[in-house]
């Protein structure tokens, strides 16, 4: 089953189409957009102006880390082709899609972080040797190709990308090493991931109307009456019991002058009733808006205040949620009762929610199995009730039905032993290889033969309760 998703994420396409059109030369540019990247003002005539001040500095931001992957391009991981071949959605001179087949080779060691295991969003280069330098990537006979990873197989082998150009195939329409050993196949080289990249150029790209633009509105056209306080909804007994709360957990949060401050704003701006009001918590790197905001939704979550939390990147979200655990975890009482209003969704593969264990509590698709477990017809809580009812009711019948059940079984496995003794010796040294899986099947009839018996005498004394009532 394959990761499906839009080609080219079609609204980013704009983007990926320039990072396709810088040749070998305009990547190690380092200088390549100075003079087009201007600081960003503070205040804004229009949304348009808004949205086309933050156009440069993306692509900036793009052109860096694709230098920077390629300046160490020799230590980035690699494989193999075996075969390429022509996708459905193939439309030169534009749309040029490819299935590619990779070599299936298994790491080593988990140390092994030489070999490249694809991922939706990645940026590869194709070349026709494994890279051991920076020239390796635009060769005479295979000039500088990069391409973008659309959809990715659950095998990590078959993927399709979209070229920046035609890659040149035999007459039957694809390049398969197999089928000549003299050919050479080609080599994924991993240079980075720009699906962050694309969805922000989607965002500020977008054509937005209506409803949808009115948070931006509402923060470039400030309205000074949401600057004074409301005194009314202050004064207010359930605002000020929240205050009081938020001031009282400040002092644990080891926060600063600057992030309390935005904490407290943000928290009084929530409890008013008569304002709509946008807060921006802006900071460069390194300044604890993770921390802000994860002490934020503690509060909020102590006020009883529902909150959706998005972010751009999975590792954002990843970062905000284990803050905010670590804050809620400290007052758990029982184990992990009490997380039951935070739950964290996602995808759990590109989330890589496996190597963070601390977070299965909250994930969605953990409870959900969970749960699953808990309403299952033969082990979940149903059954568990109902066999305990039967047992304090009456449990010595419980144990005789028990008793003839394990006896009846046991009998049937004394016949199968005796049929089984005419193939000798054969027999006899599978048996030790067998015994774990027996056991396991005895049990397995003995807690089918205890359900049988719960249900039947369950029924039976429903008739008998009916009948005492008629």
């Amino acid at each position: 089953m394959a990761s499906n998703v839009k080609k080219r994420e079609s609204k980013g396409e704009g983007l990926i189409d320039l990072v396709f059109s810088w040749s070998l030369a305009n990547v190690l540019n380092k200088d390549l957009y100075k003079g087009k990247v201007n600081l960003i003002p503070k205040t804004f005539s229009s949304t348009n102006e808004y949205m086309n001040s933050f156009v440069y500095p993306l692509i900036e931001e793009t052109h860096a880390d694709l230098l920077s992957s390629v300046q160490t391009v020799p230590r980035a991981p690699t494989n193999e082709t075996l075969i390429i071949t022509i996708a459905k959605d193939f439309k030169p001179p534009k749309d040029l899609y490819y299935k590619v087949y990779l070599i299936n080779r298994k790491r080593d060691s988990p140390n092994d972080e030489g070999i490249y295991e694809p991922e939706f969003g990645d940026l590869i280069a194709l070349t026709e040797v494994k890279p051991k330098c920076i020239d390796d990537l635009d060769r005479p006979k295979h000039p500088y190709l990069l391409a973008l990873v659309q959809r990715v197989r659950d095998d990590k082998i078959e993927i399709e990308i979209c070229a920046s150009k035609p890659i040149v195939l035999d007459e039957d329409g694809d390049r398969d090493r197999q089928g000549d050993k003299k050919k050479r196949s080609l080599f994924v080289v991993h240079l980075t991931n720009i699906i962050t990249n694309m969805r922000i150029w989607a965002a500020l790209k977008s054509e937005l109307e209506g409803d949808n633009m009115n948070i931006i509105k509402r923060m470039l056209q400030p309205d000074s009456i949401i600057e004074k306080s409301c005194t009314m909804c202050f004064s207010e007994e359930s605002n000020r019991v929240a205050l009081s709360i938020v001031k009282n957990a400040i002092s644990s949060f080891k926060l600063d002058n600057s992030q309390q401050d935005a904490l407290l704003s943000c928290v009084a701006t929530r409890q008013c009733h008569h304002q709509n009001t946008v807060k921006l918590i802006w900071g460069p790197p390194g300044t604890g808006k993770t921390k802000t905001v994860a002490s934020l939704l503690y509060i909020l979550l102590r006020i009883k205040c529902r909150t959706l939390t998005c972010a751009p990147t999975n590792i954002a979200v990843i970062g905000v949620t284990s803050k905010l655990m670590s804050l809620v975890s400290c007052e758990l009482k029982y184990d992990t009762y009490g997380l039951g209003d935070i739950v964290l969704f996602g995808n759990g593969e590109r989330m890589k929610i496996d190597d963070h264990e601390d977070l299965f509590d909250v994930f969605l698709d953990h409870r959900v199995g969970a749960l699953s477990r808990c309403l299952a017809p033969k082990s979940g809580w149903k059954h568990n009730v109902e066999s305990m009812i039967c047992l304090l009711e009456d449990p010595e019948e419980m144990y005789r039905l028990y008793l003839e059940g394990v006896k009846k079984n046991n009998e049937d496995d004394d016949k199968g032993e005796e049929e089984e003794t005419s193939f000798g010796n054969q027999i006899v040294n599978n048996n030790e290889d067998r015994e774990e899986d027996i056991n396991q099947d005895l049990n397995v009839d003995k807690r089918e033969i205890w359900r049988k018996n719960i249900v039947q005498t369950l029924k039976e004394n429903k008739k008998t309760e009916k009948t005492k009532e008629e």
